[in-house]
């Protein structure tokens, strides 16, 4: 969690230094039903708001497609109790913490959404159902204040006017001396050149983010999510202090792209092959089922092979023939082999044979393998 904090710190101190450039702020209307309002500028950022049609935002800045906006004040705003006490009137806090980062959830999940600077004062938001301070989890719910920002696809948006002047969330500025000549205000603001210390934070961030992806890739292939660590490498790349930090988010993230593109084929060639071991299971079984069920014995009237007395051949094994077959004046017609019963409780009876003829080599006589034997009677046997 350290880790994750120090990256997410570190990102929120150097988005300022990516990109000064002067952003005249402005006043939009929500175009479409049910539009989410974003913690940040991208779709793996979470939904922390939804907009109606004609709802007004201020925007105040603009990233990849998506209008940073300043939040409106039904939008959740949090932040860890322990940088804040309660005022006396009751209705505000007052920051005690330094750089307290405000939260669209009551827990430390996602990226901060803003800071506020120790002595700021934050108005109370009140449990609707207690009438009490709104709280959970060691976080206060607050009113969101103008640092409090989210992002909403730019496409959803209507420009209404450019915002006044006086609205915009600025510091005091001095008034112009008279002897002061005016000069036009410069389109771009140099960035702040970095200490000694940011470039040591951002160093340290940037180490926690590569064992980030480390540990990750060490996961087996179906459980590896790269997505939220490139997002994290792309805001280095942009927004690194060190050139070299920026550099090397690049490599990181063709690395990732080529990972991401194995990872896929793997868990491709995973599921094909799940698939073709179920295919195989469900045959097998199928195979079982078939050979399990018994063959239908034929029944009723038949016609008979052939007819005569059961007799033995002095062998014991079925196999080629245990009996034989004699007519009515005692000559041998065929031995038989009845596989699936015992033929020596016919010795003697007369019965009706339907079967296969073989020949077995070194075999006297042909071998009816029996399907059906009936004992006849002297009725049926004439």
């Amino acid at each position: 969690m350290k880790l994750v904090s120090l990256t997410l710190t570190l990102l929120l101190l150097a988005a300022p230094l990516c990109a000064q450039e002067a952003f005249k702020p402005w006043i939009a209307k929500v175009t479409g039903d049910s539009v989410r309002l974003r913690s940040g500028p991208s779709l793996a950022h979470p939904p922390m708001h939804v907009l109606q049609k004609g709802d007004e935002l201020r925007v105040v800045g603009e990233k990849d497609g998506f209008a940073i906006v300043r939040l409106p004040a039904a939008a959740p705003c949090w932040l860890a109790a322990e940088f804040v006490k309660l005022a006396a009137d009751g209705s505000h806090y007052e920051v005690i913490g330094e750089k307290v980062n405000l939260r669209c959830t009551s827990d430390t999940r996602y990226f901060s959404i803003g800071q506020v600077e120790k002595g700021s004062l934050l108005t109370v938001a009140m449990d609707g159902t207690t009438g009490k301070p709104a709280a959970e989890n060691g976080f206060v719910k607050v009113s969101p204040p103008s640092q409090a920002t989210g992002a909403i696809s730019s496409e959803f948006l209507e420009k209404v006017k450019d915002a006044d002047a006086e609205a915009a969330p600025a510091q005091p500025i001095e008034p112009a001396k008279p002897e002061t000549p005016k000069v036009e205000t410069p389109k771009e603001t140099p960035k702040r050149t970095p200490t000694a210390a940011d470039i040591e934070d951002e160093r340290k961030a940037f180490v926690a983010l590569e064992n980030m992806l480390r540990d990750e890739l060490k996961k087996p292939t179906v459980d590896i999510d790269l997505t939220g660590i490139r997002k994290l490498f792309e805001q280095f790349k942009e927004c690194a202090l060190d050139p070299a930090v920026s550099d090397k988010s690049k490599g990181h993230i063709e690395r990732i792209d080529a990972t991401v593109k194995l990872i896929e084929t793997e868990r491709k060639r995973l599921a094909d092959e799940k698939a073709r071991q179920a295919a195989e299971v469900q045959r097998l079984k199928e195979e079982a089922l078939k050979k399990d069920q018994p063959k239908e014995e034929v029944k009723g009237p038949v016609e008979y092979l052939t007819t005569g007395t059961v007799g033995a051949t002095g062998k014991s094994a079925k196999t080629p023939a245990s009996h034989r077959l004699f007519d009515a004046d005692g000559k041998v017609l065929y031995d038989l082999r009845w596989d699936k019963g015992d033929l020596s409780k016919l010795m003697g009876s007369k019965v009706g044979i339907v079967g296969t003829v073989k020949q077995y080599d070194g075999w006297p006589n042909k071998v009816i393998v029996i399907e059906r034997i009936d004992v006849l009677t002297d009725e049926e046997d004439k």
